[in-house]
């Protein structure tokens, strides 16, 4: 950790692929990443926990297949240490939702994820032509909350209830940024020192 600290890291995305399914997979065991995020909607779906390869390799085909998201694998030097993407497109409306997950722990807490968003909202608001980017996090989730709203997102209302692996409720809150709060969030935004970012063309 304190090497990555001190050395600069380029942050860059690419579309996630088929042969990133063995680190996606190690990641939907780790219960960091299984009680931070909505891929175990309450416990009676952790009874089936650890996944099996066929459950795991499910997940990962809603991920590349699903023709309302796009799916980006997060890379640090050349190394996909997590994935970030988007689900629930509607051009219509032109509204979109955020998903993120660094799931390689050594990159948390190194603002790797609030680079890989502003990446992705960069291409969001600039290429897609979308107008709003919304997002749901969890009421204790204090860490990530911070990150969004320093990215600009605006809590907005209670979208629901989530469980935890011990049954107990926790609210979910909706978050919203508009395409001219990011604009105007964009240029106030600081990342670490240390991280480079290279756009997604």
């Amino acid at each position: 950790m304190f090497a990555l600290l001190n050395d600069n890291l380029e942050i860059k995305l690419r579309f996630l692929e088929r042969q990133d399914n063995p680190r996606v997979r190690k990641w939907l065991q780790d219960p960091y990443i299984l009680d931070l995020t909505f891929v175990i909607p309450g416990p009676e779906k952790r009874a089936t926990l650890p996944f099996d390869e066929k459950m795991m390799d499910q997940y990962i085909d809603v991920l590349l297949s699903d023709r309302s998201r796009k799916t980006f694998a997060i890379e640090v030097d050349g190394n996909h240490v997590g994935n970030v993407g988007l689900k629930e497109i509607n051009f219509e409306t032109k509204k979109a939702e955020l998903f993120i997950e660094i799931g390689e722990s050594d990159y948390r807490g190194l603002g790797v994820g609030k680079a890989a968003m502003a990446i992705l909202m960069d291409y969001v608001f600039t290429q897609m032509g979308l107008d709003e980017m919304v997002l749901e996090v969890l009421e204790f989730n204090q860490a990530a909350l911070r990150v969004y709203q320093q990215l600009g997102f605006e809590l907005s209302h209670r979208s629901g209830w989530h469980y935890d692996q011990d049954g107990r409720y926790w609210q979910v809150w909706l978050m919203r940024l508009p395409k001219a709060r990011w604009t105007f969030c964009r240029q106030q935004l600081n990342l670490p020192g240390n991280l480079v970012t290279k756009p997604l063309l």
